[in-house]
């Protein structure tokens, strides 16, 4: 009885075309990404811990049972032009890449009576409402006689400031 080889070529022929099935079903399973709910809203959450970090450096006193950095910044009435100063760089040093597009607008909420008004702070660029944007607040205590422009009263109050941040 002679044994033939001719079956040992369909035989290799075959695990051939298996092991290239299998590794292009391996590639592109790798090549889809699928985004969970929780996976899409990691950029967020480290946008907003970015920007709650740099509000707590700034709130955290001068000198022992002192004002804040916070407070004295609001106090000044510059404008914002110290609180740019001094929140910017914290926002762009944190950051991980050198050109990470991160803008804020930062406005103060005050009361007056029984109503709360909201007065534009400062900002690093305009909000358009196109690119998506996280919201951190501080309450920052004012004594009388700050130098916050009119319309909010000079009296002793807290006041809410908002910064929105956002990647464009």
């Amino acid at each position: 009885m002679v044994v033939g080889d001719s079956g040992s070529l369909y035989t290799i022929e075959g695990l051939a075309a298996g092991l290239l099935m299998i590794a292009t079903a391996a590639i592109v399973l790798q090549s889809v990404s699928i985004y969970t709910p929780g996976d899409t809203h990691i950029d967020d959450m480290l946008l907003e811990q970015l920007g709650a970090d740099a509000l707590a450096v700034l709130d955290m006193p001068v000198e022992p049972d002192g004002r804040t950095q916070l407070e004295l910044l609001l106090h000044n009435g510059d404008g914002g032009a110290g609180f740019h100063n001094a929140f910017y760089p914290l926002l762009r040093e944190r950051s991980f890449a050198p050109d990470d597009p991160v803008q804020y607008a930062a406005s103060i909420s005050y009361r007056v009576g029984e109503n709360v008004n909201q007065l534009p702070f400062t900002e690093s660029a305009s909000y358009t409402g196109y690119d998506p944007a996280i919201r951190v607040t501080r309450w920052v205590h004012l004594d009388s006689g700050h130098n916050i422009s009119s319309p909010v009263s000079s009296r002793e109050q807290m006041v809410l400031l908002e910064v929105i941040l956002w990647r464009g």
